[in-house]
């Protein structure tokens, strides 16, 4: 009886990646397919054509007395700006969520985690015309299908991935020093602040005891010395600033854009392994 020979196995598309920051500390992402970027995409799709339609009617309404074809130029040109500047510009300035990826529970970040910034946003998002090509997303689907990595075009050439986000509670804190530094929440947002940062600071503090007390003032003076400078505080104990930052970092957290990638602090989903 011959023996049927084994296929050779299917590529499987990739859900989760693995990023290791250069303090050493490996994140998990998983991927969103595209299941769940479609829908956040109608999503967004709907809102963008409820304000090309208020907006426009407003055009109309209040220019059409000069000319047809000022009216008819001012709406396309609205199109072209809400189409293009709707994604690019809350992709930037909102840490890669849009209304529709906030409802579906995804974010663009780059693909070592960090926030994307306006030049990269604006590169996915303007690749959006290749991915559509012929039509409906067709050529974005089979690049993700075919590369295995859940990236269209624009994410290819931006360098982006959409990952999905777990909001898991936060563990509880280390043990910090009583006096720390208060630190407004609002400072950390203006600084940039992520939930990578306060992941290495988690880990410093659990590990406090494993460090001599001079490697420890050395560590810290690298975490905490830049942001005291910032925050125009140079004066102050770098470790009680880290632990300002802490404390300041996990209500940050709860705050409705607050994230700046979907990495959690350590222990919950989606958090460093």
């Amino acid at each position: 009886m011959n023996q049927v020979g084994s296929l050779a196995p299917v590529k499987r598309i990739s859900e989760k990646v693995s990023v290791q920051t250069p303090e050493q500390i490996q994140f998990e992402f998983e991927l969103a397919g595209v299941s769940a970027r479609m829908m956040a995409y109608l999503l967004d799709l709907l809102i963008r054509a409820g304000i090309i339609s208020v907006v426009s009617t407003i055009l109309v309404l209040t220019t059409s007395w000069a000319s047809e074809g000022l009216s008819a130029g001012l709406v396309l040109i609205l199109a072209f700006v809400v189409e293009w500047g709707y994604n690019t510009l809350l992709e930037w300035r909102f840490n890669g969520v849009t209304p529709g990826k906030k409802a579906l529970g995804i974010r663009v970040v780059r693909t070592d985690g960090v926030s994307i910034d306006f030049v990269r946003s604006a590169m996915r998002n303007f690749l959006r015309a290749a991915d559509i090509f012929p039509f409906f997303y067709a050529a974005g689907v089979l690049t993700m299908f075919f590369t295995g990595t859940q990236r269209r075009l624009g994410d290819l050439a931006a360098d982006t991935m959409v990952i999905r986000e777990k909001r898991s509670p936060l563990r509880e804190l280390p043990p910090l020093p009583s006096n720390l530094v208060e630190i407004p929440t609002g400072a950390l947002m203006q600084l940039g602040i992520r939930d990578r940062d306060l992941t290495i600071i988690d880990e410093f503090f659990r590990r406090r005891h494993l460090f001599s007390e001079d490697r420890a003032d050395e560590i810290a003076a690298v975490l905490g010395d830049p942001v005291a400078k910032k925050l125009k505080i140079e004066g102050e104990d770098p470790e009680l600033v880290l632990a300002g930052m802490l404390v300041a970092g996990n209500e940050v957290r709860s705050s409705w854009y607050g994230r700046s990638t979907a990495t959690s602090i350590p222990g919950t989903a989606g958090g460093a392994r």
